[in-house]
C-alpha cells in the first residue's frame, strides 16, 4: 500500500412539443454515460438497440381537448452546483420525464428526493417548484420512471418498475392526477403491465399508445413487440393493432420516440423490421392508427429505400413535415443528407432539401439531436452538439431554427466564444411554455452560468429566466460537512458551510430526519450559527453540545469560543455554561464524549476560560455549569493531558479512550503513542492498555476516530502499524478494549492482509456492521472496492460487497472528496463530507442519506 495520504453525500428523458395541427409526441432514450457533448456519443449511440438505450419525449391531453408542452431535466452524473443556478428543481437523482399539464410539473427519473424532500422516483410540483401536498409519492416506484403522460384527470406513467407504493405495477400505470392513487382497473394486480421497460408513451382519441424494449403484455408472449396500443379507461390491448404473434405485430427493436397527425402514428427508434418484413422501416415508421398497417408510400420496402441509417430518438410535427433527431446522417441512403435532423413530408416522406441541402457541413449537426420542439416559426432542438451547418461553436446544446429554412437564430444561439453560445453539455429534453423554454439534460452551465442540469430559458433572446421555489437554490450544503448527530426526527449538521439548500445556516443546520426540511426556529435567517467551522457534535437531554474554531454565536462578539451548549429546540445559547465574559478554549475543539454528569473535551487547545496550561489538548468540565474539573486536569505544562492534537474521544464503562496526534501523556514521552486509555474519574493513564516503551504501545500515525462493540475498540486514523508490528494495522485495527491486543482474525498482518489504501477519518458500529469514511478507495488491496466509504462484518472484518459492488462508480463517493462522517440512523446511513461529492455517480452536496444494506441512495 503506497501513496498514502490525509486530509481532514440510462437517461430515458420525455417531453411533449404541440402544432396546430397535430399533438405530437417523440420519445427516445440513452445512458447517460453517452450523453456527451462529444463527437464520440453519436458513434455510441449508432448500434444502439433496446428498450434502456432510447432519449424520450412525451405528451398530455387535458380535458377540453387542448394540449399541454412538458419538459425534462437532469442527469446524475453531472456535478452539484456550489452557486445558486436560476432553476432551482434540484432533484438528488436524474430525471428522466417531466410534464406540465395545467398548473402542475410532474417529474418522473431515478431520484429519491426533490429539494431534499423525499419522492421515490416520481413528483407533482406546482409552477413555482413547489411540492403537492395531495399528490406525495414519497414511497413511490421501486424502478426508474422514464414516460408521463397526462389525459384530463389521469396520468399515464412509464419505466422499468414493478411496483408503485408496494402495489404490484409492471412498467406501467394509471394514476389519479390529482391524489396521485392507482387505478387497479387499468393495473389489475393480479395480471398487469409489460416485460421490459417501457420507455414511450403517446395519446390519441381514447387510446394509449406504449413504446419501449418489451415483447408481452399481460403475459401475453409476442403480444406487443416494442409497441402497443391500449385503452385508456380499461387497459385492454387493441388486437385488431397488434395481433398476437412473433411477427404479427411491432418492431424487431426498440421503440424510442412518437408523433401523430391525423389518422397516422409516426413511430421512431432502433429496428429495420416491421411485422417480420426485412427492410420494411429503418428507425422510422408510419403507421395506421386504427389498424397498424405500414404505410408503404412513406416507407418503401427495400434496403436504403427508407428511413435513417441510425437511431431516432426524437420527433415532432408541424403543418404538414414531420421533424426527426438522432443520431442518423443519411435519409433513404443518401450520404451526407440529413445529419442528426432531418424535415419530411408527412405523406410522401421526401427530404426538404431547402431545410437540409445536400452536403457534409450543408445541413444539420455535429452530434446527436435529443429533443424537438416546434413553436410558432420555429423549430428548438436540444442535443449534444456544438456545431451547425459546418460552423463550429454556432450552437451548444440547444438551437432555433427557422421552421421553413432551418437557418440558426443567431439572437438565440449567437455563435463564436463557447460561454456565449449555449450550454457546456448536452441538452436532452426541451418543451415550449409561454414565453419559455424548459431545457433539461447533463449540463452544468448555461453561458458560463451554473444551473444544475435544468434552466428555463426566454424563448424568443435566449437569455436565461428565474424559476423554482423561494430560497431553495441548492440540494445541501455548498461547503464540507464535519459532523453529524441524529435524535429524534431530526438531524444536526456541523462543518464548514454558510448555506444549506439556500436557507441560511452558518456552520450548522437542524434538519427533518425524513424530509431534509431546514428548521428555521432552530437557524433563524437573519442571525443563526457559528462565525467559523463546527467540527464536533453531542446531545444531553434536551441540549446540544457543539465545538469547532468559532468565537461568535449568532453574530454576539466573543459569545462561544470554541464550544457552545445550545437548546435543540429553539437553538438559545446557554450562558451558564457560556459566559459572555469568560468562556470556552484558545483553540480549537474536535471532539467530545458525554459520560454522566461530564462532558470530555478534545482539541488543539491549550486554556480553558483563559487559564493558561489549565487544559492540555483534554478537559472534562461540567454539562450543566462548564466548570473545570482540576482533579482529572491538575494546572501545570505537565500536570496534564497532551502533547499534541486529540481528535477522537469515547467513554466506555469507567475509562475514556483518546486517540489524536499525541505521543506523551502528562509529560511522559512514548507513554501513549496516538492512544490512551484513561480512568474517566482520575485521568491516570492504563498501563496494561498502553505499556511504556517507543514500540509497547499505540499507532505509527494519527488516530481520527473510535467505535465500540462489545469488548473490542476499533480505532480508525492514518497509522499502518500498531506497537511497532509493521504492516499490521492500515488506517483501522480492532483491539480488545481491556489488554489493548490486537485482533489479528479482523486484521491480519500484511500490505493487502487489513485495511484500507488511506486515511480512514470516521467510523461506526450498528449491529455486525462497522461503517467507515475517508480518503480510501482500496480495501485489503482490491481496487475500487471501497470508495471512501465502506461496511465490513465486525467479527471478521470482510468487506460487504453487496453495500460495496465492486467498480469506480459502483459503490461510494467518486475522487476528490473525503467522507468525513457516517452515523447509521434508523436503517439508514447519513454520510457527510465535502461539498461537492458524487455518491455512485450521482451528484450530492454534503451529505447523503443511503440504505445500510444495499448502500442504495435514499
Amino acid at each position: 500500500m503506497t501513496n498514502r495520504s490525509f486530509s481532514l453525500f440510462s437517461p430515458i428523458l420525455c417531453v411533449l412539443s404541440v402544432s396546430a395541427a397535430a399533438l405530437v409526441v417523440a420519445c427516445g432514450s440513452d445512458s447517460d454515460e453517452d450523453v456527451a457533448d462529444t463527437a464520440d456519443a453519436a458513434v455510441a449511440k449508432d448500434s444502439a438497440v433496446g428498450g434502456d438505450d432510447t432519449t424520450t419525449e412525451d405528451s398530455g391531453v387535458v380535458a377540453d381537448g387542448s394540449t399541454t408542452s412538458d419538459a425534462s431535466a437532469s442527469d446524475a452524473s453531472s456535478d452539484a452546483s456550489t452557486m445558486a443556478g436560476p432553476f432551482n428543481v434540484n432533484p438528488n437523482g436524474a430525471v428522466f420525464a417531466a410534464l406540465h399539464a395545467g398548473n402542475s410539473w410532474f417529474l418522473g427519473g431515478d431520484f429519491t428526493a426533490v429539494n431534499a424532500i423525499p419522492a421515490s422516483r416520481f413528483l407533482a410540483l406546482d409552477m413555482s417548484g413547489n411540492v403537492s401536498s395531495t399528490c406525495m409519492t414519497d414511497s413511490g416506484f421501486d424502478g426508474v420512471v422514464s414516460a408521463v403522460v397526462r389525459v384530463g384527470s389521469s396520468l399515464y406513467v412509464g419505466g422499468s418498475f414493478l411496483s408503485y407504493k408496494g402495489q404490484p405495477a409492471n412498467r406501467l400505470v394509471k394514476l389519479d392526477a390529482s391524489t396521485c392513487a392507482l387505478d387497479t382497473t387499468f393495473s389489475p394486480p393480479a395480471n398487469n403491465g409489460f416485460n421490459d421497460t417501457v420507455t414511450a408513451l403517446g395519446t390519441s382519441g381514447s387510446s394509449l399508445f406504449v413504446g419501449g424494449g418489451f415483447t408481452a403484455y399481460r403475459n401475453v408472449a409476442n403480444s406487443a413487440n416494442r409497441m402497443a396500443k391500449l385503452d385508456l379507461t380499461t387497459g385492454a390491448q387493441d388486437t385488431t393493432f397488434s395481433p398476437a404473434g412473433a411477427t404479427a405485430n411491432g418492431f424487431d427493436g426498440a421503440v424510442n420516440a412518437f408523433a401523430f397527425s391525423g389518422s397516422s402514428v409516426y413511430v421512431g427508434g432502433s429496428f429495420t423490421a416491421y411485422k417480420g418484413v426485412v427492410f420494411s422501416a429503418y428507425n422510422l415508421a408510419k403507421l395506421d392508427l386504427t389498424n397498424g398497417a405500414i404505410d408503404t408510400t412513406f416507407s418503401p420496402v427495400g434496403l436504403n429505400a427508407n428511413g435513417m441509417n441510425s437511431t431516432v430518438s426524437a420527433l415532432a410535427v408541424s403543418g404538414t413535415s414531420l421533424y426527426a433527431g438522432g443520431g442518423f446522417t443519411t435519409y433513404r441512403g443518401a450520404a451526407n443528407s440529413a445529419f442528426r435532423l432531418a424535415k419530411l413530408d408527412l405523406t410522401s416522406g421526401v427530404l426538404d432539401t431547402t431545410f437540409s441541402p445536400a452536403g457534409a457541413n450543408a445541413n444539420g449537426f455535429n452530434n446527436y439531436v435529443y429533443a424537438l420542439v416546434p413553436s410558432a416559426a420555429s423549430l428548438y432542438v436540444g442535443g449534444a452538439f456544438t456545431d451547425y451547418r459546418g460552423v463550429a461553436n454556432s450552437a451548444r446544446g440547444v438551437a432555433k431554427l427557422d421552421l421553413t429554412s432551418g437557418v440558426v437564430d443567431t439572437t438565440f444561439t449567437p455563435s463564436g466564444a463557447t460561454a456565449a453560445s449555449g450550454f457546456e453539455g448536452a441538452v436532452v429534453s426541451l418543451a415550449v411554455q409561454g414565453g419559455s423554454i424548459y431545457a433539461g439534460g447533463v449540463f452544468r452551465n448555461f453561458k458560463g452560468v451554473r444551473v444544475n442540469r435544468l434552466a428555463k430559458l426566454n424563448a424568443t433572446t435566449g437569455a436565461l429566466d428565474a424559476f423554482g421555489p423561494a430560497g431553495k437554490t441548492e440540494r445541501g450544503f455548498e461547503a464540507a460537512v464535519n459532523v453529524v448527530v441524529a435524535d429524534g426526527t431530526s438531524v444536526w449538521v456541523g462543518g464548514g458551510f454558510k448555506s444549506y439548500s439556500g436557507y441560511s445556516a452558518n456552520h450548522i443546520a437542524k434538519v427533518d430526519d425524513m424530509t431534509y426540511a431546514v428548521d428555521t426556529t432552530f437557524s433563524p435567517a437573519a442571525s443563526n450559527g457559528f462565525d467559523d467551522a463546527v467540527y464536533a457534535l453531542a446531545s444531553s437531554g434536551t441540549s446540544l453540545l457543539v465545538g469547532g474554531d468559532f468565537t461568535d454565536y449568532r453574530g454576539a462578539s466573543v459569545s462561544a469560543n470554541r464550544i457552545a451548549k445550545l437548546d435543540m429546540t429553539t437553538g438559545a445559547l446557554d450562558t451558564t455554561f457560556n459566559p459572555p465574559a469568560n468562556n470556552g478554549f484558545n483553540d480549537y475543539v474536535s471532539a467530545f464524549a458525554v459520560s454522566g454528569t461530564s462532558l470530555y473535551v478534545g482539541g488543539s487547545f491549550t486554556a480553558y476560560r483563559g487559564a493558561a496550561n489549565s487544559a492540555n489538548r483534554l478537559a472534562k468540565v461540567d454539562l450543566t455549569t462548564g466548570a473545570l474539573d482540576t482533579t482529572f486536569s491538575p494546572p501545570g505544562a505537565g500536570s496534564n493531558g497532551f502533547d499534541s492534537r486529540v481528535a477522537a474521544l469515547l467513554a466506555n464503562g469507567t475509562s475514556l479512550y483518546v486517540g489524536g496526534a499525541f505521543n506523551a501523556y502528562k509529560g511522559v514521552a512514548n507513554s501513549a503513542r496516538r492512544l490512551a486509555k484513561l480512568d474517566l474519574t482520575s485521568g491516570a493513564l492504563d498501563t496494561t492498555f498502553s505499556p511504556p516503551g517507543a514500540s509497547a504501545n499505540g499507532f505509527d500515525e494519527g488516530v481520527l476516530s473510535f467505535a465500540s462493540s462489545g469488548t473490542s475498540l476499533y480505532a480508525a486514523g492514518y497509522f499502518t502499524s500498531y506497537k511497532g508490528v509493521a504492516t499490521s494495522a492500515y488506517s483501522l485495527a480492532k483491539l480488545d478494549l481491556t489488554s489493548g491486543a490486537i485482533d489479528t482474525t479482523f486484521s491480519p498482518v500484511g500490505s493487502s492482509a487489513n485495511g484500507f489504501d488511506n486515511a480512514v477519518s470516521t467510523i461506526a458500529v450498528d449491529g455486525d456492521a462497522v461503517f467507515v469514511g475517508g480518503n480510501f478507495t482500496r480495501y485489503k488491496g482490491v481496487a475500487d472496492s471501497a470508495n471512501h466509504v465502506a461496511k465490513l462484518n465486525a467479527v471478521t472484518g470482510v468487506l460487504d460487497t453487496t453495500f460495496s459492488p465492486p467498480g469506480p462508480t459502483a459503490n461510494g463517493v467518486g475522487q476528490g472528496a473525503t467522507v468525513y462522517v457516517v452515523a447509521p440512523h434508523a436503517g439508514s446511513l447519513v454520510v457527510g463530507g465535502d461539498a461537492q461529492m458524487t455518491y455512485r455517480g450521482t451528484s450530492v452536496l454534503g451529505v447523503v442519506k443511503v440504505d445500510q444494506t444495499t448502500g442504495v441512495l435514499q
